[in-house]
């Protein structure tokens, strides 16, 4: 839905376009709610545009990286792709996800690599996925973890933001918006990793299916960055499934 910003359409202009409620349209380009593959044609034809489905394949120079990440310990993946400045402040901002406990969830750059994606994330910067009715209790934890707030990111259109805390040296945010998925449904799939003991401790990280659905529709540009090395690490054979997970829990 971010694509069709750029078109210079209003929630308005396309629904009246298309022929739906003008907060179905608001749903659908902030995440809430996912449109039908048809639905998205129409929005498509309605902006003057077309829309364009295809199979991505992996990248096979990423799959054979992701192997290697996989033989690593999950903070030895962001050890090694971060480096020794960057995974300092990122050890601060994971400390701020751990204290935030059960509520909250990782998401973003960061949790791909946790999983085994050989892109760098960033400079280190934890995103963490808490349902709005949450976002009190986060601020209470984080402000107990010695963490301050640092503003508000807007996306382009004022579709998303997250709130940005400081956690020591490090960057945390917080998003509420989960593109077509509730909180819940993300948060609750979402298994603890356990980090270093000493220095974090254990945080909630998305699935990789999670992930992918989620930066295939986001607004952040850091997010869609890591939509290779996601497929990368599904198409290697070696990361259980959402599938199998749940096969398994049954």
């Amino acid at each position: 839905m971010a694509q069709l910003q750029v078109l210079g359409l209003s929630d308005a202009e396309l629904a009246a376009r298309v022929g739906v409620a003008r907060e179905t349209i608001t749903r659908w380009r902030s995440g809430a709610q996912r449109p039908s593959l048809d639905a998205l044609e129409e929005l498509a034809a309605a902006a003057g545009a077309q829309l364009d489905v295809r199979v991505v394949e992996a990248d096979a120079e990423y799959i054979a990286l992701v192997g290697d990440q996989l033989d690593l310990t999950p903070t030895e993946r962001l050890q090694t792709l971060l480096g020794a400045e960057a995974w300092y402040r990122c050890r601060s901002a994971l400390s701020g996800a751990a204290a935030l406990g059960e509520i909250g969830v990782l998401v973003g750059p960061g949790a791909a690599a946790i999983w085994g994606s050989p892109q760098r994330p960033g400079n280190g910067r934890v995103d963490v996925l808490v349902a709005a009715e949450d976002l009190e209790a986060a601020f209470e934890r984080l402000w107990s973890a010695d963490a301050h707030p640092d503003g508000v990111d807007a996306s382009a259109g004022d579709v998303e933001r997250r709130e940005r805390w400081l956690v020591g040296d490090g960057e945390l945010t917080l998003r509420t918006t989960a593109s077509g998925m509730t909180v819940t449904e993300v948060r609750d799939r979402a298994p603890f990793v356990v980090m270093s003991r000493q220095d974090i401790g254990q945080v909630r990280v998305a699935l990789v299916e999670d992930l992918l659905d989620i930066a295939v529709s986001s607004p952040w540009s850091d997010d869609r960055a890591s939509l290779p090395g996601l497929r990368a690490v599904l198409a290697s054979g070696r990361y259980s499934s959402r599938e199998a997970r749940t096969r398994t829990a049954a």
